[in-house]
């Protein structure tokens, strides 16, 4: 019951966010992606090779350009991510680093997770762990909405929780 709350939370979140920031006319810095996740452990992969994931990006500021990288997008983020099935389960809370080209970005950031696993006895351990991802991902101009694809590598200091992921999603 408990981690179907935190399902229902994160989703209802995600609607309720992408409602109301629907509504303005500029951008708002806020993402939101749904996919698949699959999980690199082969623990893990006993519950399921594909877990459902979902994910906000909100963005903080833009870095200033160098010469070194011109055509380039800079800013920080920072981003909350829900991915799980069964026993297992991670909410990686992130700070990010994303450069933006005309079509293609990448990323990478660090923060804490909520990682959930199976202790061994039917029930479940919950550990506040080191979490890291990396992303690459495409835009697309679809009518008004920016959506995009994106590949994200989540690793954790709990390996049962680390894989990659494959998400679509809209820009607001």
């Amino acid at each position: 019951m408990k981690k179907f709350s935190t399902i229902l939370l994160v989703v209802l979140s995600c609607g309720l966010a992408a409602t109301a920031f629907g509504q303005y006319k500029k951008p708002s810095g806020l993402s939101i992606r749904g996919g698949l996740f699959f999980p690199s452990a082969k623990a893990a992969q006993a519950e399921g090779h594909t877990w459902f994931g979902v994910g906000l990006d909100y963005k903080l500021r833009d870095v200033g350009y160098s010469a070194g990288m011109t055509g380039f997008d800079r800013s920080y983020t920072v981003s909350i991510d829900y991915y799980g099935k069964g026993d297992y389960s991670n909410v990686p809370l992130m700070m990010n680093y994303v450069a933006r080209g005309e079509r293609f970005y990448y990323g990478a950031g660090a923060g804490l997770g909520i990682a959930q696993t199976p202790d061994g006895s039917g029930g479940t351990n919950t550990n506040t762990e080191f979490v890291y991802q990396l992303s690459v991902g495409m835009d697309f101009q679809q009518g008004m909405t920016p959506v995009f694809v994106e590949a994200r590598f989540f690793g954790s200091a709990e390996s049962l929780v680390s894989g990659f992921g494959i998400f679509a999603g809209m820009r607001f």
